[in-house]
């Protein structure tokens, strides 16, 4: 069994087992897969949070090429860490798998092809507490890759209180992700002669 494999097979075993409830959700652009799916434990399946989805057939939400434009999460329970923002061109998603340890507490998780990496929103009465009630309609400005053809655009919540330390000091991140993502098609200046900045199909 290949390393990819099993982390699928870790992101099912968690799917079919949690009883927790999905922390995000992506609103725009569209997803792959809602965030309330599979009663709510779908998007800890990496790499997409869609488990099931015929990604290379999917629709996709056409952008220029190097536009910047604006992603929408709703985020239900708060957590301390970030929000990552990455891309691939893989339907598999083979070089966006999340690392599932790292060494110590105090190494960087490493991310792949990333547009955006930012703090996680905290709540404006209780701050940044645990599971406190989390925040709708936030706001996200991110700048595509400058290429053209079909990208899956990865939304990652990284949730730094759901890191396991181990003894050792190595530290298991297999429980501290939410995936979601959406398929974008990405056209060149030349063949879209405005921006399409509001997520139309």
């Amino acid at each position: 069994m290949t390393i990819r494999t099993l982390a699928a097979s870790l992101g099912l075993a968690v799917l079919m087992t949690l009883p927790a409830q999905a922390h995000i959700n992506l609103t725009s652009p569209s997803p792959l897969m809602d965030g309330h799916a599979f009663e709510e434990t779908a998007l800890k399946a990496a790499p997409f949070g869609a488990p099931g989805v015929d990604v290379e057939h999917a629709r996709a939400t056409t952008f220029q090429s190097g536009a910047t434009i604006d992603i929408a999460l709703d985020i239900y329970k708060i957590h301390p860490g970030e929000i990552v923002v990455s891309y691939t061109r893989d339907p598999e998603g083979e070089d966006v798998f999340p690392v599932y340890d790292i060494p110590s507490v105090k190494t960087p998780i490493p991310h792949v092809n990333t547009l955006l990496q930012t703090a996680a929103p905290c709540n404006a009465d209780v701050g940044c507490a645990t599971a406190a009630p989390g925040v709708k309609d936030f706001h996200l400005q991110v700048k595509l890759p400058d290429i053209t053809g079909d990208i899956i655009l990865v939304v990652r919540q990284v949730m730094r209180d759901k890191m396991i330390e181990a003894d050792d000091g190595s530290v298991d991140l297999s429980m501290a992700y939410y995936h979601q993502a959406a398929k974008l098609h990405l056209v060149s200046a030349t063949t879209s002669p405005a921006p399409v900045m509001d997520g139309s199909d």
